[in-house]
């Protein structure tokens, strides 16, 4: 498999878990989601699993109706305030150095 071909499988998985995990924090059905885009269960289904690409028209609607977070999606979004998040993991007790350089 090609490097783009894995990148975008390994995309689309991603953002089926995301979908999946908001769908169930928002108590929505697979047969609801489905319904919002007009299409099958089995498709919807298909595409929590990352096997089935999602439209950035059907995103853009389930982004709004499973009130999702862009950043959840998105990396590197920025939120309105122009703010950049950093998580940063360490084993505890270990320093962690960080540098930031601001542009423009």
């Amino acid at each position: 498999m090609s490097t783009v071909a894995s990148r975008l499988l390994q995309r689309n998985q991603e953002i089926g878990s995301v979908l999946a995990q908001a769908r169930r924090q928002q108590h929505r059905s697979v047969t609801e989601c489905a319904a919002l885009l007009a299409t099958s269960r089995r498709r919807y289904s298909a595409m929590e699993q990352g096997a089935v690409a999602v439209s950035a028209a059907e995103l853009e609607l389930l982004i709004d109706y499973l009130e999702i977070p862009g950043h959840l999606l998105w990396e590197g979004e920025r939120s309105p305030s122009g703010v950049h998040h950093l998580v940063v993991q360490a084993p505890p007790g270990k320093t962690v150095q960080v540098v930031v350089e601001v542009q423009g």
